[in-house]
């Protein structure tokens, strides 16, 4: 008897631990399967295109941490530099998007307009003549960032945030450059944008577009004597050790635009959409504080190696007086509507 009682408390010790480990996997509230439907969380693949180091980066690395905290783990982000998803070809990166093969993006209005010339007028010669106050005003809090944001959106993706790359400066080889007469034959390596090709043709330099991967052996073997970027731009490409003199004349503004397929975002429900679009506003805001923390400090590391010039206000003017053509030019391609949205009205 004694034997068959200790049998049945040794079951029924088995049975309470038993029952005590189930109770105890369930999963956790808040993680990655707080559904407790067990389903695999959703990757989005997101293209960027600037190197690791790049400060376009922090706006990606902030983008995928807020959504992937805030859907509890549900979609996860994967975020590819170097325009790897494209091959490098900048142009194909954008397709990629507003044909829904790439999830996620963060790529500059100025190869974006490929696909929409009117977006060029964002980085028309000193549209922004005050600087980061006219971007603030006008861009971050006012009608041309709508307009921005409604031109992209009408070729296949949806807006999240935008961000910056920065005012675009000018390094060259050849000298210190002040005043339209100093751009005389200067060789420019120009991105694939007609308006920029035109701007410099009209200032007399000798502008050839060339992809941004060539740029530094093109510089070093004299096969051009010059190009335009923006601070974090040069740095991250290494230009400066290939240059000598730099020019601060901020005369075109490069914002990023971070983005979604249309193809994902038409596939979110409305509680996603508020996450996406929450995580997208704060990732570029983000964005935007380090570019232009950092500005000082890479210009301090600048003048190791280049000769650092600032125009004048009156220098300024004599480039600005040189390009007006430039803007009635574009005016039918642009549309006046536009260009009074980024605060330009024509006489």
């Amino acid at each position: 008897m004694k034997k068959i009682v200790a049998s049945l408390l040794c079951l029924l010790v088995v049975l309470m631990a038993f029952v005590g480990c189930q109770s105890g996997s369930q999963p956790v509230a808040g993680g990655a399967a707080s559904s407790g439907s067990g389903a695999k969380p959703t990757e989005l693949k997101m293209s960027v295109t600037t190197s690791e180091t790049s400060v376009w980066m922090v706006g990606a690395n902030e983008f995928k941490r807020l959504v992937e905290e805030l859907t509890g783990g549900r979609y996860i982000i994967s975020v590819f530099p170097n325009e790897q998803l494209s091959g490098g070809d900048q142009a194909k990166g954008v397709e990629m998007l507003f044909t829904g093969v790439t999830d996620v993006d963060i790529h500059s209005t100025i190869i974006m307009s490929g696909f929409e010339p009117k977006l060029s007028v964002v980085s028309m010669p000193w549209i922004f003549p005050n600087g980061n106050e006219d971007v603030d005003r006008i861009l971050f809090n006012g009608e041309g960032g709508e307009k921005l944001k409604e031109l992209v959106e009408a070729k296949g993706a949806h807006v999240l945030g935008i961000g910056e790359n920065g005012f675009r400066q000018l390094t060259n080889n050849i000298r210190p450059v002040n005043t339209v007469e100093d751009m005389k034959q200067l060789k420019v390596r120009t991105p694939a944008m007609a308006m920029y090709v035109d701007f410099f043709k009209m200032i007399g330099a000798d502008p050839t577009s060339m992809i941004w991967s060539e740029v530094f052996t093109a510089l070093q073997q004299g096969t051009i004597d010059a190009q335009e970027n923006p601070l974090d731009t040069i740095r991250s490409g290494k230009v400066q050790e290939v240059q000598k003199y730099l020019s601060m004349w901020n005369y075109s503004y490069d914002p990023l635009i971070l983005s979604v397929s249309n193809k994902v975002w038409d596939s979110l429900s409305d509680e996603d959409k508020a996450i996406f679009e929450e995580a997208g506003a704060e990732a570029m805001k983000v964005q935007v504080e380090k570019n232009r923390a950092m500005d000082d400090e890479i210009l301090d590391s600048f003048q190791e190696y280049m000769e650092i010039t600032y125009p004048t206000p009156e220098q300024i003017d004599g480039f600005k007086n040189a390009c007006k053509p430039l803007y009635e030019n574009y005016k039918e391609i642009i549309g006046e509507d536009v260009f009074a949205a980024f605060g330009y009205t024509f006489d």
